[in-house]
């Protein structure tokens, strides 16, 4: 019979917590989800007016950040700021590469440009004008008493006075002297004339 009594004294118990306090609990969570859903803040609330209950309110105490987290917080902060203050860095570099490249790109098609013009130029030179100033350079190097013997013997007269005008006065002054009087005066004519008319 004891124990029938004990099971009938513990029933009871059991009846209240079951019939009694969990319901209420799973109603005041169900209402506490519902009142969320809806947009008030229960929690806030509940935090709040249970902050100034001398036991309760210890236990509910609000998150406060911590010196570390603080902390590392900052250092987070100045690490981005680091790497904003990099990518700026980087954009600013671009920027200027970007004008470097855009003035040798310029420069290049200046100096195509130039190249081309250059040569066009040198097609359009004289062929006959360059044996010219070849055999001036020839001439200019030889003894004056050589020089003279080969422009005596070259029969187109132009060609000569040509030569001749291309040298310096003294250069053309000793060859002339090393020619026989009759050329050297015919020569001498040719070339102040030519002169005259430049």
């Amino acid at each position: 019979m004891n124990n029938n009594e004990e099971k009938k004294k513990m029933n009871p118990f059991i009846l209240v917590l079951f019939a009694g306090v969990i319901p209420l609990f799973v109603v005041a969570i169900l209402a506490v989800f519902v009142l969320e859903m809806a947009g008030m803040e229960v929690v806030d609330w509940a935090k709040e007016k249970t902050s100034n209950v001398p036991i309760v309110g210890e236990m509910i105490k609000e998150d406060q950040p911590t010196e570390e987290s603080t902390q590392k917080l900052e250092a987070a902060q100045a690490k981005l700021q680091e790497r904003q203050d990099e990518i700026t860095e980087l954009e600013n570099s671009i920027g200027d590469l970007e004008s470097t490249i855009k003035q040798l790109e310029d420069e290049i098609l200046r100096l195509e440009h130039r190249n081309d013009s250059n040569n066009n130029t040198e097609e359009n030179q004289n062929p006959e004008e360059d044996v010219a100033n070849e055999m001036i350079q020839s001439f200019t190097e030889m003894k004056g008493k050589q020089a003279a013997q080969i422009l005596e013997s070259i029969d187109d007269d132009q060609l000569v006075v040509r030569i001749l005008t291309g040298m310096e006065p003294g250069e053309r002054g000793e060859i002339l002297q090393r020619m026989t009087k009759e050329k050297a005066a015919r020569y001498t004519e040719l070339v102040m004339a030519t002169m005259e008319n430049e």
